[in-house]
């Protein structure tokens, strides 16, 4: 095999021993991508490579990844080791069941997501899959993109029209990188040029900005503070220094609203502890309370409504899957 250029950087789990495969995996996305948790579905047929590659200012990983569930807790504290940035997300093979700025969707081969990568998010595979992630600074990405995060948990089609040279590109690089006959850098900004195609984002209007910033303000408001009972959209926007009538409009320009999120947000945390073996010994009433539901029976109906089953058999149908994890 052919030496990487310097910037470049390899690893397998071939030849490792499982748990060593498994440490190294982990302690490599914690360390590159953002401090993260990663549970891998199936520690017995653990196999994984990823390829590192410099793009100019950008960064591409080439993952060839087991099924496993990546979870990025914002809550819990600061970026840590991580530097903030864009992360553009294209999943080749396999689905990913994500949840990022309070939002559930899948992302499929042929389209490509942008995560902010201090903010909560998580990604469910239940197969092995190769993916692609590019990190990309916010600043550098602002060149081509006049407000990158107001686009943050998109699922973009770039299988087809205006997105398809954007995906053509991403498949090129992750198949030819080393035989390109331009510079990376270049190729960054052959990247970004197509990103902004692809979205057809070019709104570059100050009043259009400052909307954004107080919109995401708002849902990292929500992330932060989803367990306190009392919050309210007439204290968040007091906090900042608008109308509620105003934050109701914001939030509505991105196609949500206040009790949409702060429902989504609980939901997904309840969703989590009630699957979670540390907290196995806690009620569902406890759960409630802790995610910042006042009536465990207004949250039981809020939860069949979301998850199509009651939190117990929630519960109940992942008990077999801790017995054999532990």
């Amino acid at each position: 095999m052919a030496a990487l250029p310097k910037d470049d950087q390899s690893w397998s789990s071939d030849g490792l021993a499982r748990p060593e495969a498994i440490s190294q995996w982990r302690e490599w996305a914690e360390s590159t991508i953002a401090p993260i948790e990663v549970e891998v579905f199936d520690p017995a047929g653990f196999a994984a490579r990823w390829v590192a590659h410099g793009l100019g200012q950008l960064r591409l990983l080439h993952l060839h990844a087991p099924a496993q569930r990546v979870t990025r807790n914002a809550a819990e504290g600061s970026a840590g080791r991580a530097t903030p940035s864009i992360h553009l997300i294209y999943p080749r093979s396999g689905a990913l069941k994500s949840a990022m700025g309070g939002r559930r969707f899948d992302l499929r081969p042929g389209q490509v997501a942008m995560l902010e990568n201090t903010w909560y998010y998580q990604f469910d595979v239940a197969t092995p899959h190769e993916c692609i992630v590019v990190m990309m600074p916010q600043t550098w990405l602002e060149k081509h993109l006049p407000d990158p995060l107001a686009l943050l948990s998109q699922p973009i089609d770039v299988s087809a029209g205006w997105g398809a040279p954007l995906g053509a590109l991403l498949e090129t690089i992750a198949d030819g990188l080393d035989r390109a006959p331009l510079p990376r850098p270049l190729i960054a900004e052959q990247l970004g040029s197509l990103l902004a195609l692809a979205t057809g984002f070019h709104e570059p209007a100050e009043t259009t900005r400052h909307r954004g910033q107080l919109a995401r303000r708002i849902l990292r408001r929500i992330e932060g503070d989803y367990t306190d009972p009392d919050l309210s959209p007439e204290r968040v926007a007091a906090d900042c220094g608008i109308s509620k009538r105003y934050l109701q409009t914001l939030l509505a320009g991105s196609g949500t609203s206040f009790v949409q999120e702060l429902n989504a947000m609980r939901l997904d945390r309840a969703s989590d502890l009630l699957i979670d073996p540390r907290a196995r010994s806690l009620s569902v009433a406890d759960i409630a309370y802790r995610t910042g539901f006042l009536d465990p029976g207004y949250f039981t109906r809020l939860f069949r409504k979301r998850f199509g089953m009651t939190p117990s058999q929630w519960r109940g149908g992942h008990t077999h899957t801790f017995e054999e994890q532990v």
